[in-house]
């Protein structure tokens, strides 16, 4: 139900998205995904290496692109991959010396997803 944008297709594994920057649509690796940050009408995606795409695209449409076992939202402002983070401690997470609230709202789902 939650993937309405994309076609599943069985044995294939989802290796990029491309997310509308401006006038261009960029292609991201999913791997290059450290987390997803809500800039005022904007979301910044942060990836390895120190790059930064603004995009446009609201965190449901981002939602529909990643796959849900391998990101997470865990804050209103704030979308993470899983495997990028370092450690969880009661209601914050580390990922690359960031520090990001897991709020009320998302904990429970979040935490189910990690164990």
């Amino acid at each position: 139900v939650q993937n309405k944008l994309k076609v599943e297709r069985p044995g294939i594994q989802q290796l990029y998205i491309f997310v509308k920057s401006g006038y261009q649509h960029m292609k991201i690796f999913l791997e290059d995904i450290l987390f997803i940050e809500g800039v005022r009408d904007y979301r910044k995606i942060n990836c390895r290496d120190n790059k930064k795409t603004m995009t446009s695209e609201t965190f449901t449409t981002l939602e529909l692109k990643l796959p849900g076992t391998r990101f997470c939202r865990v804050h209103k402002s704030f979308l993470i991959s899983l495997d990028k983070i370092e450690s969880v401690e009661k209601d914050r997470l580390k990922i690359q010396n960031t520090l990001i609230p897991i709020s009320e709202m998302y904990r429970t789902d979040f935490y189910n997803l990690i164990k």
